[in-house]
């Protein structure tokens, strides 16, 4: 049995059944053969993964992520105050780059900061050499998921030395060239607080997943349910964790975004667009502004048309409104047939409302019974 046969085989023992991936040359085989073997989202970039975990783990899933160890800072935000806070389990396998035959001079500070990083946030780290080592895997995966923990799995290239793996080319992709979308900006009315009054009806009954800070203080305030995935840190993932589910229920799950939320992680939408759940409706509430640290101006105020964005990553249907009814209508008369993406323009302004009274576990805890019902 090669390694990667050994790896693969290991996961499927362990009931795992979604697996999130970015490639290195390093580890391609493993790649190509886990995104081909296993329901798969192939990463737009590193820390869209955690969120997206932990949105599929909620409704029932058993996620690994594959990655290049450098990728590891871009999501060390998210793997606190996201992954760690709400304790969702993540194994993460990485290819141990700056090590063994590296030619990359930039590769090896990674590659010593690596497990210097996993200490300091307490996360376990395998350090794995040789293809015999993979049995830590084996003897970990399933504390992983029975503990809710975080674990790091760091494979040296030498563990690949000498496999006879091939895994069967991928087929060529098609490119499909999204439409242009030059719809006009209408003047907006409503701030964020009036839009979720007035549309708190069109959000009953679905899963939704809210952005943090004022967003979710407000949303709290005129439409609690258990259903509600409040967000307590992790900006730029909300998005990401609506898809997590979406990928996993066939429930409608809603995600009200920000615009400074998706100018951090604007790439989470092509990974919208690729994968396309019919379910998934992204509520983007774009105030021009940065409305929990105090309404200093985002580009969508000045520069970034982030509809357009959202139609130039390849999400196909894209509404403008900055009508509490025409979104309430988008919402409720949504067919299905791909990912729907609501521009929202609102006024900048927070409501002063109280603030959450829940734990991260009671939140995550609600959610994860209304997805697994």
């Amino acid at each position: 049995m090669t390694p990667e046969e050994k790896i693969i085989a290991i996961l499927r023992r362990h009931g795992v059944d979604l697996v999130l991936a970015l490639p290195c040359d390093r580890n391609k085989n493993l790649y190509e053969a886990m995104i081909r073997q296993f329901p798969s989202v192939e990463l737009s970039r590193e820390e869209e993964g955690a969120g997206i975990a932990a949105g599929a783990l909620m409704a029932g899933a058993r996620p690994v992520m594959l990655i290049q160890n450098s990728g590891l800072g871009n999501m060390i935000n998210a793997l606190a105050s996201l992954t760690r806070h709400y304790n969702f389990a993540l194994p993460i396998l990485m290819s141990w780059r700056g090590r063994e035959s590296e030619t990359i001079e930039a590769q090896r500070w990674m590659g010593e900061y690596v497990p210097r990083i996993m200490r300091a946030m307490d996360i376990p780290c395998h350090e794995i050499r040789t293809p015999g080592e993979i049995d830590q895997l084996d003897a970990t995966l399933s504390g992983v998921f029975a503990h809710d923990e975080i674990r790091g799995y760091l494979f040296e290239p030498s563990v690949w030395k000498g496999s006879a793996f091939a895994p069967r080319p991928a087929p060529p992709p098609v490119f499909t060239p999204p439409r242009p979308f030059d719809e006009p900006f209408p003047e907006a009315r409503l701030t964020r607080f009036e839009l979720l009054q007035e549309i708190s009806g069109a959000l009953a009954g679905k899963a939704v997943v809210c952005n943090l800070g004022a967003p979710c203080k407000e949303l709290y305030a005129v439409r609690h349910q258990p259903s509600n995935f409040y967000m307590l840190g992790s900006m730029g993932l909300t998005t990401p964790i609506a898809l997590g589910m979406a990928l996993r229920t066939d429930k409608t799950v809603v995600a009200i975004d920000g615009d400074g939320s998706v100018l951090m992680n604007p790439t989470t939408l092509a990974t919208v667009a690729r994968y396309n759940p019919g379910h998934l409706i992204i509520l983007l509430v774009d105030n021009g502004a940065y409305g929990s640290t105090g309404d200093q101006t985002t580009a969508a105020a000045i520069c970034s048309d982030l509809g357009a964005v959202a139609r130039g990553f390849g999400v196909a249907n894209v509404v403008r409104t900055a009508d509490s009814a025409a979104v309430a209508r988008a919402i409720m008369e949504h067919d299905r047939k791909g990912t729907l993406f609501i521009h929202a323009i609102c006024r900048p302004g927070s409501a002063q409302v109280p603030n959450i009274p829940l734990t991260p576990a009671q939140i995550r805890e609600s959610v994860s019974a209304f997805l697994r019902t």
